[in-house]
């Protein structure tokens, strides 16, 4: 495999984590909606918990990243997927269980425990893909751009078909489902990468 296809694979990867990340973002919102409504303060939750996330994501992933970088991708992918496809079967009792709560706590709670862990994983896998890029040739900063740019575009994509196909199309639970198998398609493109580079 040449270095423009395997660069190019990488920021498909990068392509599909971005995107995921904004549709669920727009996805737990409509979680929550059935429980606690979707007032500023569920969404003030909401984008406070996906931030702390990414910011806690981010972390991982660059301290990590000398560290077995493709199984690190891997781990993120994994966890992601996985949470991401639960995520409709444990919101309703999650959140019934908050309901005795105000919705400011109830829904900071509810975050916590739907929403952080898969915003987390996928805030991992973007200083990983600036490694393996680097390690390919591309400066760290050049690398940077590509994959934080191809990132946001991918959010922009899959939040409008998302937003204005999926869910109307679909549901919410389906939705979600969509997303995690994107996921894991990311970490099959991954685990194609890494057997052309040992072959």
């Amino acid at each position: 495999m040449n270095q423009t296809t395997y660069k190019t694979l990488l920021l498909l990867i990068s392509f599909i984590e971005g995107g995921t990340l904004m549709a669920f973002e727009i996805l737990s919102s409509k979680l929550y909606t059935p429980f606690l409504g979707s007032s500023i303060y569920v969404w003030t939750a909401i984008l406070t918990i996906t931030l702390l996330g990414l910011a806690i994501g981010y972390r991982i992933g660059g301290k990590y990243v000398d560290k077995s970088v493709p199984g690190m991708v891997n781990l993120a992918l994994i966890l992601a997927a996985i949470t991401v496809g639960i995520s409709s079967f444990i919101c309703a009792p999650i959140l019934e269980g908050l309901l005795s709560l105000d919705v400011r706590t109830a829904a900071i709670i509810g975050g916590m425990l739907i929403i952080f862990v898969p915003v987390t994983a996928m805030g991992m896998v973007s200083p990983l893909i600036v490694e393996l890029l680097s390690k390919k040739g591309t400066a760290v900063p050049a690398a940077s751009g590509l994959v934080y740019g191809i990132g946001t575009f991918g959010g922009i994509v899959l939040l409008l078909l998302t937003t204005y196909f999926l869910i109307p199309s679909i549901g919410v639970r389906n939705s979600t489902f969509i997303l995690s198998g994107l996921l894991l398609f990311a970490l099959v493109i991954l685990f194609i990468l890494k057997e052309k580079k040992d072959a």
